[in-house]
């Protein structure tokens, strides 16, 4: 088992989780994922099993403002700034119970800070708030958030300089 960065080859598998893994949001185009990997590849992993099958990926990418991008809209790839907007995590359901959520998301916080990005944004949805809290992120409570990211979302910060 291993982490690894997103390559072609990989996309039907990764198509494959976000199906398994959204219930309470439609799933995004292949052209909307694939424009977040392209914005920021060495921010975007797969969680990749002993069988050579896809457990999880992470997707993310720069983002300077303070509000959330839309769901379902390709990335600029002329966005930038100081931070990072963690678009997506998911986890096969044959994989849940095995800690890939947070192999994924340490590594990229790893990276992340080691790339010298100053904080990161999510949408909590479908009730991981309290996976996202434990990792330190703190909901951004003035945050007007868009209906697309699901009933009950929540925009999330962690900031990454000390």
């Amino acid at each position: 088992m291993s982490i690894t960065q997103i390559s072609q080859a990989l996309w039907p598998s990764i198509l494959k989780v976000q199906d398994e893994a959204y219930t309470g949001v439609a799933p995004e185009s292949l052209e909307v994922l694939k424009s977040k990997w392209l914005a920021s590849p060495q921010t975007c992993f797969v969680f990749q099993l002993a069988n050579n099958h896809i457990g999880g990926y992470l997707l993310a990418h720069p983002w300077g403002a303070h509000q959330p991008p839309k769901l379902f809209e390709t990335h600029d790839s002329c966005t930038s700034g100081h931070g990072l907007y963690l678009h997506d995590l998911a986890v096969s359901q044959y994989s849940r119970g095995l800690g890939i959520g947070k192999q994924l998301a340490t590594e990229f916080l790893n990276v992340a800070k080691a790339l010298k990005f100053r904080r990161v944004l999510l949408m909590a949805v479908q009730g991981s708030e309290g996976f996202w809290s434990a990792l330190g992120f703190i909901e951004v409570s003035d945050a007007k958030v868009c209906s697309s990211y699901g009933p009950n979302a929540k925009l999330m910060s962690v900031n990454l300089q000390a």
